[in-house]
């Protein structure tokens, strides 16, 4: 099971529905979800809760579906199946609407029952998954072969639709380009799945492995898919090979051509390289064939030797989820051989200039911490450039890379203002809330008044910094890139360059800008950080339209604080140097 970390929520799958596995190797069907398991006996003793009787007429027809009127003879039901399950595959769409619409199907038992929950299941629209179940449970009651299996993919469709736990384990999605096994209700046991035709679910699990690596193993040779920026692959690695390269690097990563390798020794159920990389790790046989306690992933992708990706192991549970609850900690860093050079740092017990951190009485949002870093002999008469950012409770890595730029002259001297960000958990998101305009009016207009008028105005008291525009920048990341972005444009007059890393939002095609009036957009992204890289770029292609002043630095990263605290020092380098 996937990770699923930071920007992305586990089981809310929000794009186009994906294609199930199905175990008994028949036709798999569209991605939906479960209600609550019925008893065998109660399968087909109750009246559809999806027949209405039609005011005027005699026949019993599926809910919500209009009843085709027509002087030509209706098909019989027997005939729309077999249309469907031979005919022209172009006209399958029509056929499987005219079963839907079909007199006769309310009644179906049997294997009409089956044939038609089946194609109703691989064919139609998701909302129809409570019809294909219904006829599925009555071709179960009836033992037509294959109708358990199919009874317990539409089970598990409806539950997952609902938000719950699938049952049996026969739902699957594509995930970073190979199939995962969506959440499984622990309280189903496998006598369940025997009752349906199916195998244990570590079977399953196995099943979906066995595709997975001999997908993996076929990716090795030709190119990298077009939709996809990296891989999967598997070259079949000994334990002796991985012992040898763990030796040789400790931290579990290497590049070898275009593949790179993470690997790491542990007794738990599974692993995961996160968080760039949301695929389970696996573990290399031993060589009797039994599993080690080596687990190893490997993954092809263009420009690896570009790349600089943090990176941890995290310990998953027997269910696939992270051990911890959440996500864990980022302690190592791939950098490829042809990858930027590395920033000088230094350490917070090194710093040469100081990093504090101060609450601040706003009128707007109320008291809010802001970390600040001035530079070494600072004097409030220098009257210094000044950066606004947001996320202040995250800028210790940045000023540990900016004292050491500004210690060895290779960026000028600034000051950093970073105001902290509202509460972002599993419950509420209020720092979206505050950066971004469009999701809460009062929330965003509230911050803007803190961060543009207040804060500037203790900053300028406090420690002298400048007031003039050309001397002010604005910077952010993720949403706070968006809050960047959208912020700098708002208050053009005051900020001469916009820095917004990894924004998650879109230029609006019809959004107002004018090339002389707008700030200098600082734009940087990863190429392994999916939507806000797409996202990042679409700015870059706008700015580059409209003419107006802007930098674009793609690197090949995920969603990750390395990329962000390595760009910051170019880019106030670029604005001031």
């Amino acid at each position: 099971m996937p990770a699923f970390f930071g920007e992305y929520e586990l089981f809310r799958h929000r794009g186009p529905l994906r294609r199930s596995f199905r175990l008994d190797g028949s036709e798999p069907s569209p991605l939906v979800s479960e209600i609550a398991l019925e008893h065998r006996a109660n399968i087909g003793t109750r009246q559809p809760s999806w027949f209405v009787r039609h005011q005027g007429s005699d026949s019993s027809t599926p809910g919500g579906l209009s009843q085709r009127m027509s002087n030509v003879a209706q098909p019989t039901l027997e005939d729309v199946l077999a249309q469907i399950d031979g005919g022209d595959p172009e006209q399958t769409m029509l056929w499987v609407q005219q079963l839907l619409d079909h007199p006769e199907l309310p009644a179906a038992q049997a294997s009409n029952a089956y044939r038609s929950a089946r194609a109703i299941a691989v064919h139609a629209d998701y909302q129809q998954m409570p019809i294909a179940h219904e006829l599925a449970g009555r071709a179960f009651q009836a033992e037509i072969p294959g109708s358990g299996s199919l009874y317990a993919e539409c089970t598990d469709k409806m539950a997952l639709m609902q938000g719950q736990a699938q049952p049996f384990g026969t739902a699957t999605m594509e995930h970073q380009g190979e199939m995962v096994m969506l959440p499984v209700d622990p309280a189903v046991d496998d006598s369940k799945r025997a009752e349906v035709g199916l195998p244990p679910l570590a079977q399953l699990q196995a099943n979906i492995i066995r595709q997975n690596r001999a997908a993996a193993e076929a990716r090795l040779e030709g190119d990298i898919p077009r939709d996809r920026r990296f891989a999967r692959v598997w070259t079949n690695p000994t334990v002796e090979e991985i012992t040898a390269r763990l030796a040789a690097h400790p931290d579990g990563s290497w590049e070898t051509g275009d593949v790179l390798t993470f690997a790491v020794r542990s007794d738990a159920p599974g692993m995961i390289a996160g968080p760039v990389f949301e695929l389970p790790m696996w573990r290399v046989p031993d060589p009797d064939g039994n599993d080690s306690d080596l687990f190893v992933l490997e993954v092809r992708m263009a420009n690896a030797s570009d790349a600089v990706i943090g990176y941890g192991f995290w310990p998953l549970n027997e269910q696939g989820m992270p051990a911890s609850g959440g996500r864990g900690p980022v302690p190592f860093r791939f950098r490829g051989s042809s990858a930027p050079a590395q920033l000088p740092s230094n350490e917070d017990h090194e710093l040469e200039g100081s990093f504090t951190t101060h609450q601040v009485q706003s009128m707007a949002v109320g008291p809010r911490d802001v970390s600040v870093y001035l530079p070494r002999d600072h004097s409030r008469d220098e009257q210094l450039p000044v950066v606004y950012a947001t996320d202040g409770n995250m800028f210790a890595p940045f000023a540990r890379r900016l004292d050491a730029g500004m210690s060895d002259g290779s960026i000028p001297r600034v000051v950093i203002i970073a105001a902290h960000s509202a509460r972002m958990d599993a419950i509420a998101n209020e720092r979206a809330d505050e950066y971004l305009p469009g999701f809460n009016e009062d929330r965003f207009s509230r911050h803007q008044r803190f961060f543009v008028d207040e804060l500037s105005e203790w900053a300028e008291a406090e420690f002298g910094v400048s007031p003039d525009r050309e001397s002010r920048a604005i910077f952010g990341t993720s949403d706070g890139g968006g809050h960047s972005i959208a912020t700098g444009w708002l208050h053009r007059q005051r900020y001469a360059h916009c820095i917004a890393y990894s924004t998650g939002m879109p230029p609006n095609p019809d959004q107002p800008w004018d090339a002389s009036e707008a700030p200098f957009v600082h734009l940087c992204a990863g190429t392994l950080e999916g939507p806000f890289h797409q996202a990042t770029e679409a700015w870059a292609a706008w700015l580059y339209f409209q003419k107006s002043p802007h930098h674009w630095t793609e690197r090949v990263c995920g969603h990750d604080l390395i990329q962000w605290i390595e760009e910051l020092p170019r880019a106030i380098a670029r604005a001031w140097s």
